[in-house]
């Protein structure tokens, strides 16, 4: 079902030119914790953007609208944008702030979104966030969601959808990858979202297709070629989301690892920054290696006796992945995160603008 579905998205009787052409929407995203370095990536390569979106603020455990605390709104940043033509959404997530543990909180989603009269409530602070801060439009980034949620999220993002739509404004959601809706290790929130419904409300559909391989997982590419063209052929081939609102998710930082001879593994540190992750295999005289199946780079090294490795992504990773993006046909490319990646990226994301 999904090679066919496929097969008629490669094979559609379209116009030569149109055949060709492939101009996809970008998206950025920069973080309150690396707001600096974000924005000078952004503001080095504003060509390269339709939208960028701001990761400044959390549902509390009250249910209310709260900046992460050491965050700094800079709204001249928004004005930077808007003269550059690039249109600013705002994230809203439920990850929980310092202090407050680790993770995403589901039960702050539930609070807001578990009855129609709550619904109403916290799409209206959306609302108003989105007027006092000049935004384009918001971003709702809300992960590990239980299944019995699901339905409440799928009104909750129509409802959202319809206010922000009256208003002119653009709707972007987070999605879980997944390549079925019954595979227990994909069940980290991609259950509680119901991807067809969601593409039927939602502008934007960030799949964030750079999680495969994470701090608390065995060491492998943040997304593998073939995990992520598979992760494609279900939202597009089996489950029919319009190939135009998804927007392929590419991880631009690194993830590191300690190896024991046992094969055993620890994470160490994600986050990791192209550069720093150069540093430490020139430090450590590790040579960068070229992973062809997952379409990654690696390095491993030896450092007082410990193996430790590091898989990352540059501009050739992110290149590959274009290809996905041009093969189905999708609207956009989404980047997380901006500041710490390959600067080569953007270049190659100039050729596909030109």
């Amino acid at each position: 079902m999904s090679y066919n579905r496929h097969k008629f998205y490669k094979e559609k009787q379209v116009p030569s030119q149109q055949v060709l052409r492939f101009n996809p929407k970008v998206i950025g995203w920069i973080p309150f914790w690396d707001q600096e370095a974000a924005f000078e990536s952004f503001s080095k390569n504003t060509s390269a953007f339709d939208f960028v979106s701001f990761f400044w603020y959390r549902v509390d455990a009250s249910g209310n609208l709260r900046t992460y605390k050491s965050t700094i709104v800079d709204k001249s940043i928004i004005d930077f944008a808007h003269a550059h033509n690039v249109k600013v959404l705002a994230v809203v997530a439920n990850l929980v702030d310092y202090g407050e543990g680790e993770g995403f909180d589901d039960s702050r989603v539930a609070r807001v979104i578990s009855t129609q009269e709550k619904r109403v409530k916290h799409i209206n602070d959306l609302l108003t966030l989105v007027d006092e801060n000049n935004l384009d439009g918001i971003d709702i980034d809300y992960e590990a969601l239980k299944v019995s949620e699901r339905e409440n999220f799928s009104l909750f993002i129509e409802e959202l959808s319809k206010s922000l739509h009256k208003k002119g404004k653009v709707l972007g959601v987070a999605i879980h990858p997944k390549t079925s809706e019954n595979d227990p290790q994909e069940n980290n929130g991609a259950h509680a979202q119901d991807l067809l419904r969601i593409s039927k409300a939602a502008d934007q559909m960030y799949f964030m297709t750079y999680t495969q391989h994470e701090l608390f997982s065995e060491p492998g590419s943040i997304g593998e070629f073939g995990w992520i063209r598979r992760v494609l052929s279900y939202a597009i081939g089996e489950v029919g989301v319009p190939p135009e609102k998804v927007f392929l998710g590419i991880g631009l930082d690194g993830v590191k690892w300690r190896v024991g001879s046992d094969k055993s593994y620890a994470g160490i540190s994600d986050d990791l920054k192209f550069f720093d992750i150069l540093s430490t295999a020139q430090e450590n005289g590790a040579e960068t290696k070229w992973d062809s199946p997952s379409k990654s780079p690696y390095l491993e090294y030896l450092q007082s006796g410990q193996k430790y490795v590091i898989w990352f992504e540059n501009s050739e990773s992110a290149s590959a992945r274009f290809d996905l993006a041009k093969e189905f046909r999708v609207g956009g490319l989404a980047f997380w995160r901006l500041g710490g990646e390959d600067p080569r990226v953007w270049e190659e994301v100039g050729k596909l603008k030109n």
